[in-house]
């Protein structure tokens, strides 16, 4: 009796001491895999899915006159002076805003909707339809500023007459916009969506070029 009940203990201390290392693997077995699925998350990725303006009643476009320099051409010479100039719209500049109507947690944290870059409209048409910019622009609240590009130049053969010279002046109509704009954007990963709206303001283009020339006498 004596020697079966130490080899019965024995047993029990052995069975204890096994349930011990098993529970003891199972449990880091455990915290390994939490730290795996941890170090397996990947940042959200997000991309812009559409992106509308439209002209609301509160809306407006402003046409303004933009004058050019002013140049001369003088000819003190008692014979008829031919030149060629070519005049172009260098100076003129696109400009874009956006005006984020956004309340502090409306979008995750990690969503930062200035790395978007977006067309901006140029044209507005009656049936309420823009067309775009070849240009993109940032979705700043600070305004940007590019030079216009109208890839037009003119040309003009002018004669001054002897003891004459003529003054060349050019203007431009510009239309500036305030309008409305939704952008939707969703998350690639969940597949979630955010709306953002707000007013865009900027330069839609320039248009109706034009030119006059006068002629002034010598003394």
């Amino acid at each position: 009796m004596v020697q079966t009940f130490a080899l019965n203990y024995r047993q029990i201390l052995l069975i204890v001491a096994i349930s011990f290392l098993f529970l003891g693997s199972c449990s880091k077995e455990s915290l390994d895999l939490e730290v795996n699925e941890d170090e397996s998350i990947l940042p959200h990725e997000y991309e812009m899915e559409s992106l509308t303006y439209l002209l609301k009643d509160d809306d407006k476009i402003d046409t303004l006159k933009i004058k050019g320099g002013t140049e001369e051409f003088i000819n003190p010479g008692n014979t008829l002076m031919e030149v060629q100039h070519v005049e172009t719209f260098d100076d003129l500049v696109k400009t874009s805003f956006f005006e984020v109507n956004l309340k502090d947690g409306e979008l995750p944290s990690d969503l930062n909707i200035t790395g978007f870059k977006v067309n901006v409209p140029e044209i507005y048409y009656e049936d309420g339809t823009f067309s775009y910019y070849p240009e993109h622009f940032t979705i700043s609240d600070r305004e940007q500023r590019e030079p216009y590009t109208p890839n037009s130049t003119f040309t003009f053969d002018l004669k001054v007459p002897a003891q004459s010279k003529l003054i060349f002046r050019k203007s431009i109509d510009r239309h500036a916009i305030i309008c409305s704009f939704k952008l939707v954007i969703r998350n690639k990963t969940t597949g979630e969506k955010y709306n953002v709206e707000g007013k865009w303001h900027g330069i839609l283009r320039y248009f109706n070029e034009s030119f006059s020339i006068n002629e002034e006498k010598l003394y």
